[in-house]
């Protein structure tokens, strides 16, 4: 059998034309994709492997899984008590002493409500020796 025959065995069997707008770029290219893809699988026998879909598959129920956990998370503990910065706008950290002994960190943060003129700043000290939180605020 010729290799003009083998094509044309190709086509007449199980082929049905699909009707594209010309103009369409997606359509096209979408068509020409399955006629390759059947082309590969019919006449030289390749079989198709999803690998990468069920990559993909596998990330996205991965991804969901997260995002479900977040909508949980913070159906039991709401927005304001889970929301860790509180206008937190530095954050500083003073090393031990050769790196070896405890840090000491501070936290600034400021805030200045909608209607109203004082403007509150707070620092949070965080001691490295015994742990201790002090918390002083300037409100002008």
């Amino acid at each position: 059998m010729a290799a003009s025959d083998k094509r044309k065995d190709f086509m007449a069997e199980d082929y049905e034309p699909v009707n594209i707008d010309k103009w369409d770029g997606n359509a096209v290219k979408n068509s020409i994709d399955d006629n390759i893809k059947n082309l590969l699988k019919k006449e030289y026998n390749y079989t198709e492997d999803f690998t990468l879909v069920d990559q993909r598959l596998i990330l996205c129920t991965v991804a969901c899984l997260l995002s479900l956990f977040a909508v949980v998370y913070d159906y039991f503990y709401p927005f304001p008590s889970s929301y860790r910065e509180k206008n937190i706008f530095m954050t500083g950290v003073q090393r031990g002493i050769a790196g070896l002994g405890p840090n000491d960190y501070i936290y600034v943060s400021s805030s200045l409500p909608k209607y109203n003129h004082m403007y509150t700043l707070q620092f949070k000290f965080i001691d490295g020796k015994n742990n201790r939180e002090t918390t002083k605020s300037i409100e002008r």
